[in-house]
């Protein structure tokens, strides 16, 4: 006599616990994946813009200082009544927000009535500007509307010349500080500072 025996398959498939709870750690997991991505894009948009505009200033403030190195006749002064046309020197060890002085040559001032190059900061506009000769009109070294110039100081010293028993060299010193517009956070500001001596004899 034959016995036969019934043996029931066991299911080794997973619960639908089990398959919402590895889901849902699934779902965590990207989120925090797709999180630190964007974190890192929006990062490195930020860090490019802000070189922009550190690049942008640079560029400006070595412009300034090629011209300003070779020229004469240093003059500072609050940028509206600044002499573009005469011999005036003036210091301000204290600083202000403009500069003058005469180009070494007519390069840049030729038929500007004056060979007086002048910087200010524009208050307003947030932004610096050179003026060449009497006939030219402010321009924008920095230009792009992202770059934001707060300050903008010349503190000029030994401005007198020989003659006046001045033997110290005619020295300027730039100082800049300002934002990114396009950048958010407190790593959105920036500081420059150089210092320019005449080359020419100061007689």
């Amino acid at each position: 006599m034959h016995t036969h025996h019934t043996y029931r398959q066991k299911n080794n498939g997973f619960t639908l616990i089990e398959v919402l709870v590895s889901m849902s750690i699934f779902t965590v997991v990207v989120s925090m994946a797709v999180g630190s991505l964007i974190v890192l894009m929006d990062a490195n948009t930020k860090a490019q813009n802000m070189q922009a505009v550190v690049s942008n200033v640079s560029f400006a403030l070595d412009s300034m200082t090629r011209e300003i190195r070779t020229g004469f006749f240093y003059e500072c002064d609050d940028g509206s009544s600044l002499d573009h046309t005469g011999s005036t020197v003036q210091s301000c060890p204290s600083g202000d927000n403009g500069f003058a002085f005469t180009e070494a040559g007519d390069s840049l001032t030729n038929a500007m009535g004056s060979n007086r190059i002048a910087y200010r900061l524009n208050a307003s506009d947030k932004s610096i500007e050179r003026k060449l000769g009497t006939l030219g009109p402010w321009q924008k070294l920095t230009a792009d509307p992202d770059v934001i110039i707060d300050r903008l100081e010349f503190v000029v010293t030994d401005t007198d010349s020989l003659s006046t028993g001045d033997t110290k060299t005619p020295t300027v010193s730039i100082f800049i500080s300002g934002s990114a517009g396009n950048v958010t956070g407190a790593d959105a500001t920036f500081t420059m500072q150089t210092t320019v001596s005449q080359l020419t004899l100061d007689i």
